[in-house]
């Protein structure tokens, strides 16, 4: 038997993906214009190959997209609804974008 998730939540974890996505080509734009990745990890995976940076960045909002739609309406942390918890990374991520925009229009 196949489990069913809320709409609301697999639409969470799909608009996250696509803002990874977005967040990953105004990365490497960023960077074609001079820019560089802050983030010391990321950076390193950079420099080794866009392939592996992009690969690990999905990897790195895909698993948790995942794991907190199944969880959907448990607790994390003995605090926050899963869901919760994916819907303020949506907003995080969604700030992300809007920064970076912000820093495409002046670069």
């Amino acid at each position: 038997m196949l489990d069913r998730f809320d709409s609301g939540i697999v639409m969470l974890a799909v608009i996250l993906m696509l803002l990874s996505i977005t967040d990953s080509i105004f990365t490497l734009t960023l960077i074609s214009r001079g820019g560089t990745e802050v983030n010391p990890f990321m950076n390193a995976l950079l420099h080794h190959s866009v392939w592996a940076f992009t690969a690990v960045k999905m990897l790195l909002t895909g698993i948790p997209a995942i794991v907190l739609v199944a969880a959907g309406n448990l607790l994390v942390f003995k605090r926050w609804r899963a869901r919760s918890v994916l819907a303020a990374l949506v907003g995080l991520y969604f700030g992300l974008i809007v920064y970076e925009l912000v820093l495409l229009s002046i670069s």
